[in-house]
């Protein structure tokens, strides 16, 4: 019979562990980290209202060459990729995990 009292501590002790997936080191900061902390997310105001947006869906933001402002108009996001790329913008929320193109916020601190 095997003894399985220690293997809490295996995981527990397990670098490539964290809660119940393994992860690779260099993909653990996309995980853990949500929307609300990267340097993508803006608000995209529109007439009446305002919602967050992902400015990384953005070309002229894309890259790290350009800063990304707090907020962009809505006319401005609707120029640059159209209402079907509106749509991929506006996918973005606070609270969703971050993805491929996570950028730290600029002065976060960790």
């Amino acid at each position: 019979m095997r003894d399985l009292s220690r293997l809490g501590d295996y995981y527990r002790q397990n670098s490539l562990y964290e809660s119940h997936r393994l992860l690779l080191p260099e993909f653990r900061e996309k995980v853990i980290n949500t929307c609300a902390g990267c340097r993508y997310l803006v608000l995209i105001a529109g007439r009446s209202e305002k919602r967050w947006g992902c400015a990384a869906a953005l070309p002229r933001y894309a890259g790290t060459g350009r800063r990304v402002p707090e907020e962009i108009p809505l006319a401005e996001v609707l120029w640059e990729v159209g209402r079907d790329g509106l749509a991929a913008v506006l996918a973005a929320a606070p609270e969703k995990p971050a993805c491929g193109l996570f950028g730290q916020r600029p002065g976060a601190k960790r």
